[in-house]
């Protein structure tokens, strides 16, 4: 399929389910409520505004740089947030009704007249609770995203770990998502955060940048600041492909970040060393083959005795990572789920969403993302900086 089709598919079908969905909107708190009609009109018009606010930021960002698109792009993916909260609101509000209707039919009630001053008081209630809901959540979820991001302070239990490497922390960050709602400034304030633990190796799990490196280099120049006496270490996440992998990666390089792309390193104290790993993203195969994940390339010639950790964006790499004997798989890509109840979600295409979790004979911890993607939402998640200590 060309790319410009696949381009044109992909817009046509954003655009009709924006359609449909600010359709819904206007149905349940405009028509429904029986609004006057001058508040109906002034309504309408900013539903339509708002319909319409996501394809033009769009444009905008790509003409525009970052910092003079990015308060538009703000405004736009908030309501992106809060659209898909207030969606969800409304239909188990609908689903509820339903549920009492074909109760209601049963049991043989209902067949009176309708109440139109009473359904008109049910249809405003619901509105209105939904739209304060919705003005709550994305509120929580703001200041959630927008409070320093929590250390995670956690032990690996390695089994044939070397003594001499007992208390060694690796600080893990991931999806950071620069060039979305994270700009260079929180970048900053990351990076200090990071070396403020004096790890003794860095791991960044994929998504680090989302678009192109004309753009966003100046967004991102804060990542050379990152020190740690083993390295810092790199692997790609989806995003990476869709904003100029090979760009990205040879700059992130010159930045003193090692990535590794379906390579190992021995991470060595005196006599003694673990394997350190890396894969590219599980769906990098999509842009070319020479960019798949080759798990028998950086692993297959390792030392069977000596502990090994992979860096992997998708969590669901860790079934593979497990034939190969891996100790301990560090992922990122699922953020938490970022917004409830968009969570459950995430297991259409993962085995976990966040945390530790064991597969067959390999660990796998999940970092939550230290950013995010789109709304910057955090709702029944957090950001997060993971910080490991091997014992």
């Amino acid at each position: 399929m060309p790319d410009i089709f696949k381009i044109v598919l992909f817009m046509f079908i954003g655009c009709s389910v924006l359609f449909l969905l600010h359709y819904y909107f206007w149905r349940k708190l405009i028509k429904n409520t029986l609004l006057s009609p001058c508040i109906k009109t002034a309504a309408t018009c900013m539903l339509i505004l708002l319909a319409v606010l996501f394809p033009v930021t769009a444009g905008i960002s790509y003409l525009l740089p970052f910092q003079q698109a990015f308060p538009i792009i703000w405004i736009a993916y908030l309501w992106l947030g809060s659209m898909l909260v207030l969606f969800c609101l409304l239909l188990i509000v609908d689903l509820f009704s339903m549920q009492c209707g074909v109760v209601s039919k049963v049991m043989g009630a209902g067949c009176g007249e309708v109440d139109l001053g009473r359904r008109r008081f049910v249809a405003r209630s619901v509105a209105l609770g939904a739209s304060l809901s919705t003005s709550c959540f994305s509120f929580v979820g703001v200041s959630n995203y927008y409070a320093k991001a929590t250390v995670n302070r956690i032990e690996a239990h390695l089994a044939g770990l070397p003594d001499l490497f007992k208390g060694f922390t690796i600080v893990q960050i991931s999806d950071l998502h620069i060039g979305r709602m994270m700009t260079g400034t929180r970048v900053q304030e990351i990076v200090d955060q990071v070396n403020d633990l004096q790890p003794d190796l860095i791991a960044i799990t994929g998504d680090l940048v989302d678009g192109r490196i004309d753009k966003l280099l100046g967004e991102a120049t804060a990542l050379r600041g990152l020190k740690a006496p083993h390295g810092v270490y790199f692997v790609t996440g989806n995003h990476e492909y869709y904003s100029g992998v090979e760009d990205w990666t040879a700059e992130i390089t010159k930045m003193g970040i090692t990535v590794l792309n379906n390579e190992n390193v021995k991470i060595q104290r005196k006599d003694e060393w673990f394997y350190l790993a890396g894969v590219t993203d599980h769906e990098a195969k999509k842009f070319g083959k020479q960019y798949a994940s080759d798990f028998d390339k950086a692993l297959s010639d390792l030392e069977k005795t000596k502990t090994t950790i992979l860096l992997a964006h998708q969590p669901i790499a860790v079934k593979e990572a497990s034939e190969y004997g891996v100790d301990l798989v560090l992922a990122g890509h699922t953020h938490g789920g970022q917004v409830w109840p968009f969570n459950y979600l995430v297991y259409l295409q993962q085995p976990y969403v966040k945390g530790f979790h064991q597969y067959e004979n390999t660990q796998l911890y999940i970092n939550q993302g230290t950013g995010c993607w789109g709304p910057p939402l955090r709702i029944n998640s957090y950001n997060e900086i993971t910080e490991m200590i091997l014992v």
